[in-house]
């Protein structure tokens, strides 16, 4: 990696583009295609290049720092260390170069996936991250495909450093390069070294400090070693704080941190006596972060995390894997063996809470986190799992049983969950007369939905009656029925959405459309069915459906203030939508924003794949049953160009010009591969709606570009196999010519 990357060169367009598009990389698990000659495509590409390249400078400063550690524990040479911190604050200030970078690197342990065919390999599952981009063993094998000579060996050189972690117990770690001035540079410098000291000889009497637990702590250590305290002084001050924390009258100033170490700092005037080092391994703070989503429950997660400190402090493994089990992140994309485990993890320390005072809100607090977590995992996970008396039980694939002595209100969660995901088949077969739902199945309804066993009866008796005898879909008795739906919560929307969004009619699912549109005008938390339809369309980036174009409709209806005037029948947003900016929710666009922000590259992908769908779908000459058409792949163009514009920003402003610039070249290789010559006139449509966006928020070289479209009006004329009898094109360039 780091022979090759002085070497890695980026034009001039991917760099503004990243600046453009500057968010949080939520990057899909999966090998992309190869790139195409689309202008677009390559654009995008060179995004992708560009983090690319960071992320291995991020996999560099860990492997080099895994093995500084690694080398002072074994011995190394004094020479080796001293070029491998060197490479080490080299790499890192290539890094600070990153657009937006904010001075802070994370490593934490995240144990969610096998990362090899061996069991047990989830224990090298960590997480890397700055700014707004992570890395992991899945990004790292990616890469590898994307960057051959760049990438070659990435994987196998990232888990050895993952390993080396794992082997001198360091499951979080954080970079702070502070103003990347070269002072900042030479802390880092002194902490590394300090950090040496310590490997080398972790109970030295002499040097190292105890927490308030008892047990020798790495960063009270290089605390004391870094301000030129000595120990015992600093220990003299944790044995001040300590019963100001675990005393039997804590202190209230105090009940937000977790450990004296964080309450050190929380201090104005022992901020001043004792500056932070820019390096921070095992913080217990790092572990809870996550866990931090209620400011009213903070205090209650603190003592939960001083719990856990209490028992497991003198194994950072085992704390890590404990918060892990009790945090509803922590079952988020798990492997089911692994999912097994950390179950097993949280009924030790249910019963551990059993044991305290405060039982009641300890175990609440781990529970809710417990049961988020398994709420939102995918259905198939519970495909293979059962409950039986004590234990749950695993088949997998080969046939192999596993079982986990689970905590009864943990055993209680799952088979709500297993029946849940068994009843969703039944609504999905709703039509089937013969499916028939029993007492059992209303009452887990009636849960999952909050309401009670009766509504439940009516819920099931009002979807029924929403198609007729042949299972057609009857949107006039769907509409009668939505004061029933409204009764049910945003739930129901999800509910509808996931499994009645591809009605194999066609006249169906357009049917379906307009009437979800009649039900989310009268939602009372509309933001919750727009989350459900974002996350459905950009959570898989590289999977396109054709509810896809329908989900984009919904959201922009929610974002017009109109949506509910009338009873609408349409199968595409009106291009009137963009005339009149007043419209718009500005409350859900900045929902959307956020969303954005958090998802950005995904949103990335997502376009690129529909871009790669339709230059290939163009040329070709024949398709096969319910493959998308180029027709349908322009018009699901042409809802995401609408709704970039209504949300404004410059990550949509960047893709609307993309669009135009393509669209917009009668030169280009989409033009002159594409075999059916009707899908002219749709690509057109595309390029006056992206060319209407455009303007919204035009910038000078937009306009240039509209200017240049226009002046290629005899060009797009010539792509006609015959003359146009309707004049299309230059109905077109009309409109791009006006402003609205």
């Amino acid at each position: 990696m780091s022979d090759n990357d002085d070497n890695f060169k980026l034009d001039q367009s991917a760099q503004e583009l990243y600046k453009k598009l500057a968010g949080i990389d939520d990057s899909d698990r999966l090998i992309e295609s190869e790139p195409t000659q689309s202008s677009l495509i390559n654009l995008l590409n060179q995004e992708t290049k560009l983090l690319d390249h960071y992320r291995l400078l991020l996999a560099e400063a860990t492997c080099l720092f895994a093995g500084i550690l690694k080398g002072s524990s074994s011995f190394a040479s004094v020479h080796d260390i001293d070029q491998k911190i060197q490479a080490f604050l080299a790499t890192l200030k290539k890094i600070a170069e990153f657009p937006g970078f904010d001075g802070r690197i994370f490593c934490r342990l995240r144990g969610q996936q096998y990362t090899s065919k061996q069991i047990g390999s989830e224990i090298y599952d960590y997480e890397l991250s700055f700014s707004n981009l992570l890395l992991d063993y899945q990004m790292a094998q990616i890469i590898e495909e994307r960057e051959k000579t760049l990438g070659k060996g990435l994987y196998k050189k990232l888990m050895t450093a993952f390993q080396s972690l794992s082997g001198i117990n360091i499951f979080n770690f954080s970079f702070d390069t502070g103003a990347n001035q070269e002072e900042d540079y030479l802390k880092l410098e002194n902490t590394i070294r300090l950090l040496i000291k310590f490997y080398e000889n972790p109970l030295r009497e002499d040097f190292f400090v105890l927490d308030e637990y008892g047990q020798p702590n790495i960063n009270l250590t290089i605390l004391a070693a870094t301000n030129n305290v000595k120990p015992i002084a600093l220990q003299n001050l944790v044995d001040k704080i300590k019963p100001m924390i675990l005393g039997p009258t804590p202190d209230k100033g105090l009940e937000l941190f977790a450990t004296v170490y964080d309450a050190i700092f929380a201090s104005v005037d022992r901020r001043k006596d004792l500056k932070k080092m820019p390096i921070e391994v095992n913080n217990a703070q790092m572990l809870m972060d996550n866990l931090h989503t209620d400011p009213k429950r903070a205090s209650v997660v603190v003592q939960v995390s001083r719990l856990v400190l209490a028992k497991y402090g003198s194994s950072p493994r085992m704390a890590s894997e404990v918060i892990n089990s009790i945090n509803s992140a922590g079952y988020t994309d798990i492997r089911q063996e692994v999912m097994g485990h950390r179950l097993t993890h949280a009924t030790g320390f249910l019963k551990l809470a059993e044991q305290t005072e405060n039982r009641e809100a300890l175990q609440s607090e781990a529970l809710r986190n417990i049961e988020e977590g398994l709420d939102h995992l995918p259905d198939e996970m519970y495909d293979n799992l059962s409950v039986k008396g004590s234990e749950a039980r695993a088949i997998n694939v080969e046939g192999q049983e596993t079982s986990w002595l689970l905590h009864e209100k943990i055993l209680d969660f799952l088979s709500f969950f297993i029946r849940r995901s068994s009843i969703k088949k039944k609504v999905q077969d709703i039509t089937n007369k013969n499916i028939w739902f029993d007492d059992d199945d209303y009452a887990v309804i009636a849960k999952n939905f909050k309401i009670t066993s009766a509504d439940a009866v009516n819920l099931i008796a009002l979807l029924r009656d929403c198609f007729d005898f042949n299972g057609n879909f009857r949107r006039i008795f769907f509409e009668k029925n939505i004061p029933g739906f409204i009764k049910c919560g945003s739930k129901v929307f999800e509910f509808l959405w996931h499994y009645l969004k591809e009605l194999s009619l066609r006249n169906d699912r357009v049917s379906f459309l307009n009437a979800l549109q009649s039900l989310v005008a009268q939602l009372e938390q509309p933001q919750d069915a727009l989350n459900i339809l974002l996350s459905d369309v950009f959570d898989r980036p590289t999977i396109v459906e054709f509810s896809d174009r329908n989900a984009f409709i919904l959201v922009t209806a929610l974002l017009c203030s109109s949506k509910a005037q009338g009873r609408s029948h349409i199968e595409l947003t009106p291009e009137e939508v963009l005339r009149n900016q007043d419209n718009i929710n500005r409350n859900t666009v900045a929902l959307v924003l956020t969303f954005f922000e958090q998802n950005h590259e995904n949103i990335i992908q997502k376009f690129r794949r529909i871009i790669e769908l339709l230059l290939k779908s163009s040329a070709k000459d024949n398709f096969t049953e319910n493959e998308m058409q180029p027709r349908f792949l322009l018009y699901l163009i042409r809802e995401m160009v609408i709704f970039f514009a209504l949300i404004g920003g410059k990550s949509a402003h960047a893709i609307i010009h993309g669009v135009v610039l393509e669209f917009g070249d009668p030169f280009s290789s989409y033009y002159s591969e594409m075999k059916n010559k009707e899908n002219l006139r749709h690509s057109l449509q595309l390029l006056q709606i992206a060319a209407r966006s455009l303007r919204r928020s035009a910038e000078p070289q937009d306009m240039e570009l509209l200017g240049e479209i226009v002046s290629n009006e005899a060009a797009f004329i010539k792509l006609y196999a015959e003359p146009d009898p309707l004049n299309h094109v230059q109905r077109v360039m009309d409109k791009i010519r006006k402003s609205d």
